[in-house]
């Protein structure tokens, strides 16, 4: 069982955002520069699977009915009857308020692009959901589009401006980021994998 004096030590040495585990978790902390500039990872995420073909690993066959936060990828996608976004959730060290400018920077896709693909990032409208149970039934709804980046073949996704998005923060800093796709799919690593979804942050 991990002792509290794991934990702590685990945290410190895990500065500018290095992983140590204690047990079987993985930690990671947020790190702070002098001049107002933050670094830190994602709490939560998980694949929303909006799709009107039948699911065979999920409830009832319905994709609607997936719970999908602790699988070790999230997906993104756009086309025929499916649209899925993947869900992530952050919980910034300052509030939304105080935010003057912030770029979110997920893990590497999990197979190479074989032709370009636009990520589009859209707001949130709540963030009370949970990895345990959220499911395309229950997660918040898609909000405004933010922003739009055209990923080129066999490149990763850059650092994106997500402002809008973690302007809405609440005062401890809390809000989540849906990223979907303008067309096709794409992979890429979750937190339970290991690699969560990072946030830089500048604040005014």
């Amino acid at each position: 069982m991990r002792s509290l004096l794991q934990v702590f030590l685990c945290a410190v040495i895990a500065a500018i955002m290095t992983p140590c585990v204690v047990g079987d978790d993985v930690v990671y902390s947020s790190s702070v520069s002098s001049s107002g500039q933050y670094t830190t990872p994602a709490t939560k995420d998980s694949t929303i699977m909006r799709s009107t073909v039948s699911c065979t690993n999920c409830p009832n066959f319905n994709c609607y009915e997936c719970t999908l936060g602790y699988n070790l990828t999230l997906v993104a996608s756009t086309g025929g009857m499916a649209y899925i976004q993947a869900l992530i959730g952050f919980k910034m060290p300052v509030s939304g308020s105080s935010v003057a400018s912030c770029s979110i920077q997920i893990p590497a896709f999990t197979t190479p692009l074989q032709y370009p693909v636009t990520a589009q990032f859209f707001t949130a409208a709540s963030l009370d959901w949970n990895e345990d149970t959220v499911t395309a039934n229950n997660a918040p709804a898609v909000g405004t589009l933010i922003n739009s980046v055209t990923v080129p073949a066999y490149n990763n996704l850059a650092a994106s401006d997500i402002t809008a998005a973690c302007q809405t923060a609440t005062s401890d800093g809390e809000f989540s980021v849906y990223i979907g796709t303008q067309f096709d799919r794409f992979e890429f690593w979750s937190k339970d994998s290991g690699n969560p979804a990072i946030l830089h942050i500048t604040t005014s």
